[in-house]
């Protein structure tokens, strides 16, 4: 921690650099300003009111950039989720690893409905603290899925659950414990579906007889890993069973293989937590750095973590996948080396405006 925040926090800085620090005028890391302002503010400080005012003026992407990085006070989650409203910076904080359920259980009240599916899903959060589902279905702006999915969770997993549930359960917790599969899969949630996914499932389901064999040639399909070995059909079969809130859990905590099938998913929720998963290697994030089924965010979680942008494959992976947002891909081009520059300004995949900047580049090595 900064030497001005630490003095801050233990109440020895005078009362003018106090008010400039969280002003924000003192030349002092995000995440640290985020510190003393996430002090004043739970402390009831004089202070408050001053680090609100920064917060509340800090740029999402700078708060962003504060978060992609392991934290040590989950105050700081709190001091945002609690006064920032933007969805993708709460979804963000809400799925920090660093998160509490004592600090879910405090701001649940003050989240947007938007976002409210979030905590619903967190099983792990709700089972330590059941006072997040109550205020999940007090709240406001929470819509009739939401409130009915909260009475579901205190039936099936609080209370009892059905004969066909528990079989599942212990077959899956048998299977875990045989080796079979990731560990991860023995804290999934019990099966949720909206109505909105059974509409979808329904629309998906095939009408014809050619239809029906084109999915059981996909489920026969074999899925490759990262390193190119086969993934056991089971295993694929059971993911593609799966309901959404389970492929969130599955994606935040499961392993390689569960990752290499989660991450083709469509849905951006699951992408997003397969690449935040801790258990991500560089060589996985190098493969899914030039996927060009992947959402944006994914490419730019990945953009924003420095130790995965000092491998200069994942840098030009970003570089050339065109579904790379394009300052995120003109930021590396000055460190694409001159074989692929040439490659890349002929490449057709690649925006137009990212070929003329390779070309520019190369014109200048050569000229240099």
């Amino acid at each position: 921690m900064h030497p001005l925040v630490e003095r801050f926090i233990a109440k020895q800085l005078p009362e003018p650099m106090a008010m400039a620090l969280l002003g924000g005028s003192l030349p002092v890391p995000p995440q640290d300003l985020l510190h003393a302002i996430a002090g004043a503010v739970f402390s009831e400080s004089q202070f408050a009111p001053r680090g609100i005012e920064t917060l509340m003026g800090m740029p999402e992407s700078l708060l962003t950039i504060a978060l992609s990085g392991e934290l040590e006070d989950p105050d700081i989650l709190g001091v945002i989720l609690v006064h920032r409203k933007e969805p993708a910076l709460l979804e963000l904080a809400l799925l920090h690893q660093a998160l509490t359920a004592e600090w879910m259980e405090r701001v649940v009240p003050h989240l947007p409905g938007s976002v409210l599916e979030i905590p619903l899903n967190n099983q792990v959060m709700w089972l330590k603290r059941p006072r997040i589902l109550d205020l999940i279905e007090e709240h406001p702006e929470g819509d009739y899925h939401i409130k009915r999915r909260v009475n579901e969770n205190r039936f099936h997993v609080l209370g009892t659950a059905t004969k066909e549930v528990f079989e599942e359960r212990i077959e899956i917790l048998e299977d875990v414990i045989a080796g079979k599969l990731d560990k991860a899969w023995a804290e999934l949630p019990m099966p949720m579906e909206s109505p909105t996914e059974a509409a979808e499932e329904e629309e998906a389901e095939p009408g014809a007889e050619e239809d029906v064999e084109a999915v059981r040639e996909r489920l026969l399909k074999p899925i490759l890993d990262m390193d190119g070995n086969e993934i056991p059909l089971s295993l694929t079969q059971r993911v593609m069973r799966l309901k959404t809130n389970q492929k969130i859990m599955l994606a935040i905590k499961g392993g390689k293989e569960e990752r290499t099938l989660l991450i083709r998913e469509s849905n951006r929720l699951i992408q997003v937590n397969v690449i935040r998963n801790p258990r991500v290697g560089e060589g996985e994030v190098a493969y899914i750095s030039q996927m060009r089924t992947v959402k944006e965010e994914v490419l730019r979680i990945i953009s924003m973590n420095r130790e995965w942008m000092k491998k200069y494959t994942i840098m030009k992976n970003l570089a050339f996948n065109p579904r790379t947002p394009l300052p995120i891909a003109m930021n590396q081009m000055k460190r694409v080396n001159e074989f692929d520059l040439k490659l890349m300004q002929r490449d057709r995949n690649v925006p137009e405006l990212l070929r003329r900047e390779a070309k520019r580049l190369l014109a200048g090595k050569i000229n240099g």
